[in-house]
């Protein structure tokens, strides 16, 4: 499944040659007033970039366009596909099947470059016109310095979404991720990057934003970034390169800012968006995900693999029959994305939850072998999700990893986690036999060249400097 059928509401603009250095920008037409509780990103016209911002209006709606075009619904799909959490169903027509066999070819790529250059380009476009714009107060004068920093982060979340799909796996510092481009310029021919190049620039602008005291702390809006949530994107790079201070540090932050707490009760309903009860971070773009999973007919493409619904305490876990159902014994049909009040397959994109902070700070405590602290942050999700548990204490460090490691596969599922946790830790991909169905599709081993996704093969017809990944 490509980006452009996923992004179907994102309407991508004119590319010069087949990077993805962008002529035109595109621009929602919205004001900041009336977008800000309902967020419905959808780029709605391109236009000449001298002409698209000339007040704080226009810079506004630019800004939400690069909002617009950071789903995860992509990562979502392939975190799933090509790892061990879902399984083929009969009524499958071929979706998804060359991905799900790992058959994936740089002409048939899980993921393209398109949309986060897209979201990068936009961002240098503005953040080129903002010093140009004047204030007309002290009112709007903050409001550039936020819209700044915002767009930095954004740039952030997009280069450490593109590096997680393409370096290989573990964190290779000097292995090669995609390239760092900086500026719009319609001629550049960019090599790519290392993965530590990468990761620093990520860190800059993730930091700018945290700097930025006009981002407020909490999510009162978690449809716009606050400091909770760029200190949740702070945690998750911190953890992918394996600084496991820093990981604690940021996840504690974006936890106690966000001002939320853990509820089994709010739960059941909470992927229904009938809450914001553990939201930091969300997307909003009548996004259907459960079409990922079955068709509009009913059929279903992928059922829940039986792995994962077999770690469940099927009785008294609640996300048993949140993410799966129990209708008449029926589990074969994916539910956690249920329709919500604004459609009957609409959902809000979870991008960063409390819960993934919880399951951050106790893999780096782990991982430094403070195994009681690591046991407390389990033990508390826990407690908020299984009627009658009893608390649990590691033995080891090596306990520790595999039950947070366990629980991450629970707890996520279907956000788009799986394969790049595997990914990140350099393990092997093992499905059951059930879910296979072949045991030519069961085992990825743990060196694969496969982790490391193809970059599509359009993009090195204008750019010489492009690398492809080893193997394809």
């Amino acid at each position: 499944m490509s980006s452009t059928y996923l992004l179907s509401n994102f309407k991508p603009v004119k590319m010069y040659n087949r990077f993805t250095c962008l002529v035109l920008i595109a621009v929602v037409a919205c004001s900041f007033n009336s977008c800000t509780k309902d967020l419905d990103l959808r780029p709605t016209d391109a236009v000449d970039a001298d002409k698209a911002y000339t007040n704080m209006k226009d810079i506004t709606a630019g800004l939400y366009s690069v909002y617009a075009g950071n789903s995860n619904l992509n990562r979502v799909y392939i975190g799933s596909i090509l790892a061990d959490e879902v399984k083929l169903s009969d009524e499958n027509r071929g979706q998804g099947q060359f991905q799900f066999k790992w058959q994936y070819t740089s002409t048939s790529t899980p993921a393209g470059l398109g949309q986060q250059y897209s979201m990068i380009d936009q961002v240098h476009r503005i953040l080129d016109a903002l010093p140009k714009i004047p204030a007309a107060n002290a009112d709007e004068e903050n409001d550039k310095k936020r819209i700044e920093a915002e767009l930095k982060t954004l740039r952030g979340i997009a280069y450490l979404e593109l590096m997680i799909n393409f370096m290989a796996q573990g964190y290779d510092p000097a292995g090669l991720a995609v390239p760092l481009v900086l500026k719009t310029d319609l001629f550049q021919q960019p090599a790519r990057n290392t993965t530590q190049e990468i990761m620093a620039q990520v860190e800059a602008d993730l930091a700018a934003g945290r700097a930025e005291s006009l981002i407020p702390a909490a999510p009162d809006d978690p449809l716009r970034l606050s400091q909770s949530a760029i200190a949740a994107y702070q945690a998750r790079a911190a953890l992918l390169r394996k600084d496991w201070d820093n990981a604690i540090t940021f996840a504690s932050s974006a936890i106690s800012l966000s001002g939320k707490t853990l509820s089994m009760a709010e739960y059941p309903a909470y992927f229904s968006d009938d809450n914001e009860s553990e939201t930091i971070f969300k997307y909003r773009d009548n996004a259907k995900p459960q079409q990922l999973w079955r068709d509009t007919n009913g059929d279903i493409f992928f059922e829940p693999a039986d792995k994962l619904k077999n770690r469940f305490d099927r009785d008294n876990d609640i996300r048993f029959f949140t993410f799966f159902g129990s209708d008449g014994g029926d589990t074969s049909i994916i539910v956690k994305y249920p329709g919500s009040s604004r459609g009957p397959q609409i959902n809000d994109l979870k991008l960063i939850r409390l819960a993934e902070m919880y399951l951050i700070r106790a893999e780096a405590n782990a991982e430094k072998g403070q195994l009681v602290t690591a046991a407390s942050d389990i033990n508390a999700l826990r407690r908020e999700r299984i009627n009658g548990y009893a608390d649990v204490a590691f033995a080891s460090k090596d306990i520790a990893i595999s039950e947070i490691m366990d629980e991450r596969f629970k707890e996520l599922c279907f956000e788009g986690f799986r394969f790049f946790d595997l990914k990140r830790r350099s393990l092997p991909i093992n499905r059951d036999l059930s879910d296979s169905r072949n045991p030519n599709w069961q085992n990825l081993p743990a060196d694969s060249y496969l982790f490391a996704l193809p970059i599509p093969s359009t993009e090195f017809e204008g750019n010489p400097n492009m690398v492809q990944n080893p193997g394809y």
